[in-house]
């Protein structure tokens, strides 16, 4: 009878602790072989883990030009008095002028 209470617990526990390291290490080893390219991945896996790349690539591309999110955006009204006054630096009449005389203006 002591060896029903303590030896089968014994025995079952070192027997699931062995398929538990043997699971866990063979998992690790599988996923280092396939970062490191030793076994072939599917086509949909590769094809995922390109666009992955390519995305972080586009990300770390806008992160390095230092992407600001928080500059205002113009009001219409802004907008138009910005153009207005464009507009009204365009056609001063000296170079409204040289443009005539250049033969640019229609």
């Amino acid at each position: 009878m002591h060896l029903v209470r303590a030896g089968l617990p014994l025995i079952l526990f070192c027997g699931l602790g062995v398929w538990v390291i043997s699971n866990g290490i063979e998992g690790k080893n599988k996923e280092r072989d396939t970062f490191q390219g030793r076994i072939s991945k599917s086509d949909r896996q590769h094809l995922l883990e390109k666009e992955h790349d390519d995305m972080m690539d586009k990300l770390n591309h806008i992160v390095a030009q230092d992407f600001d999110n928080t500059k205002r955006i113009e009001r219409p009204e802004e907008v138009l008095a910005r153009r207005r006054k464009e507009r009204e630096a365009r056609n001063v009449w000296y170079k409204r002028l040289g443009r005539y005389i250049i033969g640019k203006e229609s």
